[in-house]
């Protein structure tokens, strides 16, 4: 009987180290969602934040997750749903405790949020033109990074029907004849403001972080991410339109057997059979019993702590006493506890 429970024992170790591992991931198509691997999804740039940070996905309001109270860095990438007043409430409380918003947005509604901080930066609601693109003039291409940390090993970077920042200085521009609407001049893309104890950073095209886009922007975006760099990043999925988070996949990994960690499993079985069949578990067992006896049992007051209880109670030390003596010699008692001699034969 017990070499089937140690047996049992084994197997199921064996078992816990193969057995298929099943991660829940989600699945969604949503566009600059990263969730999405499509070329349209920002999986890649998730990946690359995932290197310097812990990231959380929000999947729900602001307000609900009580947003202000959190640490860190809040990363919006093209959202095109509303924000509440009160998420919006949330997030400048959120900027005053001194945490970090990263708003990389075009045409979506990332100037509610600007307009709801009461900041004078906006995204442009139109698409600006310049006379260096690549491939045509959806793709704008940039080479006046400011920052000497994001331009590092950059020659150019390459936007994808982007918008600009207006009401802001910048750390990145367009080039001195780009248009948008009738007027000609630079743009920033990239902006850093600060707010309360925390600060924004600004970057008005997400389509330069998406899949598609990876590979010709790579090093920009290892760079972004090593500028925005937190312990904490929570990244906002709740306001893409098309993510559903209730769409979920299965990722099952399947693992081969580790023999170091068989082995420990063997060892662990071998010494609970030799604990066991030694008789050392039931000494143990024994011993565990009798000091919890020992500990719970009540222990017997003295004769002194009794008199003394009944002398707080108002009684007589001194006659209290006597009575005790003369129980113990049976003086007034008829001796032996008031009890006479009487011999065997009379």
């Amino acid at each position: 009987m017990r070499r089937a429970f140690y047996g049992l024992l084994l197997v199921f170790g064996i078992f816990l180290l193969i057995m298929p591992l099943a991660i829940p991931i989600f699945n969604t198509s949503a566009d600059f969602s990263i969730f999405n691997t499509n070329w349209d999804g920002a999986s890649s740039f998730g990946k690359a934040l995932y290197e310097e940070s812990k990231i959380i996905p929000i999947i729900s309001s602001f307000n609900s997750i009580s947003l202000g109270d959190l640490e860190g860095t809040l990363l919006i990438i093209g959202p095109d749903m509303r924000y509440s007043s009160l998420e919006v409430e949330e997030i400048k409380r959120f900027l005053e405790k001194g945490g970090t918003l990263v708003l990389i947005d075009d045409f979506g509604s990332g100037n509610q949020i600007l307009e709801g901080l009461n900041l004078t930066a906006r995204f442009s609601r139109i698409q600006f033109i310049d006379i260096f693109y690549s491939k045509n003039a959806n793709f704008p291409q940039l080479i006046r990074i400011l920052d000497p940390n994001l331009g590092t090993g950059v020659d150019k970077l390459i936007l994808n029907v982007p918008s600009a920042i207006l009401g802001a200085e910048g750390k990145i521009y367009t080039s001195k004849v780009t248009l948008l609407g009738n007027n000609q001049r630079e743009y920033p893309i990239m902006s850093e403001v600060e707010y309360g104890n925390g600060r924004i950073v600004l970057f008005s095209d997400p389509s330069v972080f998406i899949n598609d886009m990876f590979d010709e922007n790579e090093e920009f975006i290892r760079n972004f991410v090593k500028y925005i760099k937190s312990d904490i990043i929570y990244i906002d999925e709740i306001h893409h339109s098309s993510f559903n988070p209730y769409q979920l996949g299965t990722l099952v990994i399947h693992r081969s057997l580790d023999k170091a960690k068989a082995f420990y499993v063997l060892l662990t079985v071998t010494i609970t059979a030799l604990f066991i069949e030694t008789g050392l578990a039931k000494i143990t067992l024994d011993k565990a019993i009798s000091l919890l006896n020992k500990f719970f049992k009540e222990r017997e007051k003295s004769l002194d702590e009794i008199i003394e209880e009944l002398k707080n109670e108002g009684y007589d030390e001194k006659l209290l006493r006597k009575i005790i003596e003369e129980i113990k010699t049976g003086k007034k008692l008829g001796g032996l506890n008031g009890r006479e001699r009487v011999p065997r034969k009379a």
